[in-house]
């Protein structure tokens, strides 16, 4: 969708996730929702799922399209000690765009609204709402605040702010299909001449095609197509044709003097073909406008101004105007669906709309159309559920703007047009995260769970299982944290998640997920580890206990490690060799160990694993005197996949280094801080075929020098630890 717009008032910033939240939640180990305001001084406000949101804050979404948003439902409790009657003003801060439910105000300072309580127990409900814009996303996050006077009888006065963040899925995309704008007919009134009437105009008309996945026709050609147009004061209308060949959407507009707006298809028994295979949908459409005597058009696209429209024929004595963009919504609304002239619209007309049944399940009954295929506003049961807004001058919000709503969209499908389901207002809610990694026990733990769809202020459930003990829950951020209790009975936890969205009527979904635990400190996954721990002898014990001994050769010592003890090399014929193919089953992997260096030669290896200078994979502190260096080959050094760093390797102090590899992503750590990365590698362990020169302080190169240092804590994993499990490491 074309995006027109001024800077946003708040200050938007980027989400780390993917295209949707990071939320998490279990029942043992949850974080219990603290009614931080629930004291005797402070209002609070809950959610519809009991929780307090005072501190969290509250969670909106912009939906893909210029479509009116959900709005959520808030209950507010009085201060338990005030002075009653108690006056509560609400105030949203940061943009003008916020609204509140009727009766509320729209300003240039922001939405506003009143609640009085007569005494402690009551409560009274409000629902807040983000009216679209055409700026920023995909997956952004803006950021205001919802401000709390609250007033005692007494004249006792306090604020509380709570924030508010929306996230906006916003992507910036066109309609699929081609449109065509024909002014050659605007001769009457001019009054697509002016230029933010015709932009308004364009912009209302691919707001609909941008919601319909549609691919061009088969092209019409030139003078092929032909409607009927009305002349002033809808007398002696006129044949117009196309002028020009086309296979997407044209469009004739026209202004008039009176007495009303409207768009209708073309009714001449011409309809659009795909491979010479006729369909439902019209070939053309007409859009005649015409405003109210006394009102001007407003014409603007800066949402940041949407407070200031007006809908045609409202109450108005002075200073009146036409909302352009929002008259275009509702009349070409006619054009593409809500007209006798599509014969799926007849039929839903007919059937009362009892024969829908994608907009029973949605909105929860039928919903009729009245005798101008208008969407009725008189009774609340025909407003769109999720958004409180109509097809008309009526809804739970001020009524500035006629709005695309989900409903018009989902009876709009009765026309034959085909929606894109997979655009964010179709899309239901869903649990993203298949697995969840290992913990260990005794050490730290910190994962997400991440969703997508539906409302997504989420709500998780555990409605099975249990957490491992010492974790913890956060129902609103979705972490899971702690430190997994080393005396945990269980090596894994099962437990089953439920997601709620914040669609009162969405049908839970549910996911089970395992964590196995290593039991003791000893970490999961782990195909060897090397402590050194030993004082004498030319061999290191396998500590995972997978019987992978390693072999010293050369000048090496027994020294003080890191943590215990350590081996040292001399830097000139001390090196260790681990067992043939230690590494040839890895995809994914991590290796991870403890360095001091006493000195740094160029092109000496932390560890070098391989069958010689073909095939390797290798760490080392010093390439040439660059930065930290890891690298793979199977054809030599000139096909190596590297992440190169400018990380300097110090001297005489230890340093944890890691290198992972998940997929195509390889990322190196020092003392558990990401360094580099490659995101494309395509070389694996693997690759390598049956490893039988695995050296720990050698190269594959005779020429290279030895390691002159030590290393502690040696380990090969057959997973990527993640960069939380790797700062963990570095902690332990």
């Amino acid at each position: 969708m074309l995006k027109r717009g001024t800077n946003r008032i708040s200050v938007k910033k980027m989400m780390s996730a993917v295209v949707c939240l990071a939320l998490l939640l279990g029942v043992i180990g949850t974080i219990p929702q603290k009614p931080v305001y629930a004291a005797a001084n402070f209002a609070e406000v809950v959610d519809i799922f009991g929780r307090t949101v005072n501190d969290n804050g509250i969670d909106l979404v912009d939906w893909q399209g210029y479509i009116a948003n959900p709005s959520v439902k808030l209950t507010v409790k009085p201060p338990s000690s005030a002075v009653f009657p108690v006056t509560i003003n609400l105030r949203t801060q940061g943009t003008t765009r916020l609204m509140m439910n009727k009766p509320s105000t729209l300003s240039a300072t922001g939405s506003a609204k009143t609640l009085t309580f007569t005494n402690a127990s009551q409560q009274l409900d409000f629902e807040l709402e983000i009216h679209p814009d055409r700026i920023g996303g995909p997956n952004e996050i803006e950021n205001y605040t919802l401000s709390m006077q609250v007033i005692q009888s007494n004249n006792t006065q306090s604020t509380q702010t709570i924030p508010i963040r929306v996230l906006d899925q916003d992507d910036n995309a066109e309609p699929s299909l081609p449109i065509n704008f024909d002014y050659r007919f605007d001769t009457i009134t001019g009054i697509f001449a002016d230029a933010g009437v015709k932009a308004a105009t364009e912009q209302g008309i691919k707001d609909w095609f941008y919601f319909f996945d549609e691919t061009p026709y088969d092209t019409v050609a030139a003078g092929a197509e032909n409607i009927s147009i009305p002349g002033d004061n809808w007398l002696n209308p006129i044949t117009a044709t196309n002028n020009a060949a086309y296979n997407g959407v044209w469009v004739f507009l026209r202004g008039l003097n009176d007495p009303y707006s409207t768009g209708y298809p073309a009714d001449n028994g011409k309809f659009h073909k795909r491979a010479g295979v006729q369909g439902p949908i019209h070939r053309s459409y007409g859009l005649i406008l015409d405003f109210y005597s006394g009102f001007t058009p407003f014409s603007s696209l800066n949402d940041e101004e949407y407070y200031l429209a007006q809908m045609p024929g409202s109450a108005c004595t002075s200073n009146c105007q036409t909302d352009v963009l929002g008259l275009i919504a509702h009349e070409f609304g006619h054009a593409v669906a809500f007209h006798s002239s599509w014969n799926g619209m007849v039929n839903y007309h007919s059937a009362g709309g009892s024969n829908d049944a994608e907009v029973i399940a949605y909105q929860g009954n039928a919903v009729p159309l009245d005798s101008s295929y208008h969407i009725s506003d008189a009774n609340s049961l025909y407003w769109d559920r999720i958004s409180g807004q109509s097809g008309g001058r009526n809804h739970k919000f001020p009524s500035q703007r006629w709005m695309m709503t989900k409903l018009s969209l989902l009876i709009a499908e009765n026309a034959g047009w085909k929606l894109n389901k997979n655009l964010s207002p179709f899309v239901a809610p869903s649990i993203v995260t298949t697995s969840l990694p290992s913990g260990t026990k005794g050490a730290a733990y910190s994962q997400q769970l991440t969703a997508k769809g539906g409302v997504p202020f989420y709500d998780w459930n555990v409605t099975s299982g249990s957490l491992p003990p010492g974790l913890t829950l956060d129902r609103f951020k979705g972490t899971l944290t702690g430190t997994i209790d080393n005396s945990a009975p269980q090596s894994s936890y099962t437990f089953t998640v439920q997601l709620r969205d914040y669609d009162a009527q969405s049908t839970p979904v549910t996911k089970s997920f395992t964590i196995n635990l290593g039991g003791g400190g000893t970490v999961s996954n782990v195909v060897a580890q090397y402590l050194f721990n030993e004082t004498s002898g030319t061999s290191a014990a396998d500590a995972s206990g997978n019987g992978k001994t390693a072999t010293l050769s050369g000048g090496i010592t027994w020294a003080a490690g890191h943590a215990s003890g350590a081996v040292n090399f001399n830097g000139t014929t001390g090196y260790g060799s681990l067992p043939a193919g230690i590494v040839s089953s890895l995809n994914d992997f991590t290796i991870a160990t403890w360095v001091k260096l006493n000195s740094v030669s160029d092109w000496t290896r932390i560890f070098d694993f391989g069958t010689g200078t073909t095939a390797n994979m290798f760490l080392t502190p010093s390439p040439g005197g660059a930065g930290l260096r890891f690298a793979i080959t199977n054809s030599g050094s000139g096909g190596e996949q590297r992440i190169s760093t400018t990380t300097a390797f110090p001297t005489g102090v230890w340093k944890h280094v890691g290198v992972t590899l998940s997929g195509n992503t390889a990322s190196l750590y020092v003392d558990g801080v990401l360094v580099g990365t490659n995101a494309n590698m395509t070389l694996k362990p693997s690759s390598l075929g049956n490893t039988t020169l695995n050296y720990l302080g050698r190269s594959q190169y005779t020429g290279d020098p030895y390691l002159n240092g030590g290393l502690d804590d040696f380990r090969i994993y057959n997973r990527a630890l993640s960069a939380a499990e790797m700062t963990t490491l570095f902690n332990s």
